[in-house]
């Protein structure tokens, strides 16, 4: 199961990744707010729900590219691992990366992040196909 098509699998685990992470880099400073403002909550939100349908977009593509049953549920695995991996030296060196956002945004994306990882690893557990 987890040998078959690997490198496809983390490359769209890094390109998944570096997505992300550079959407944030760019565009960071306009999206993140303060997690203790008020309007914290619907931002979080409607990142969140970009977050899904972008993955669920990404798992469709994916499919296409590896039909086998797990091909979803392998990439929603490896690439958490490969995402949380990368994005601790991330984190660690946060004014390399992150150097035009405030602590209270880097708590907002740390926040963003943990909560897209979930999705991450749930979205293809939805989406996998049966064997008939």
């Amino acid at each position: 199961m987890f040998s078959e098509k690997l490198g496809l699998t983390l490359l769209f685990s890094i390109l998944v990744w570096l997505g992300a992470t550079l959407f944030f880099v760019f565009f960071g400073s306009m999206v993140l707010v303060d997690p203790y403002q008020q309007d914290f909550f619907m931002r979080f939100l409607l990142l969140e729900i970009a977050t899904a349908v972008v993955l669920y977009i990404v798992f469709v593509i994916f499919r296409k590219l590896d039909p086998s049953p797990y091909a979803v549920v392998k990439l929603g695995l490896i690439g958490s691992a490969v995402g949380l991996i990368i994005d601790a030296f991330v984190l660690w060196n946060r004014d390399v990366f992150f150097s035009g956002l405030s602590s209270e945004q880097l708590l907002a994306f740390t926040i963003w992040m943990s909560f897209a990882y979930g999705l991450y690893l749930l979205i293809p557990l939805f989406m996998r196909k049966e064997n008939k």
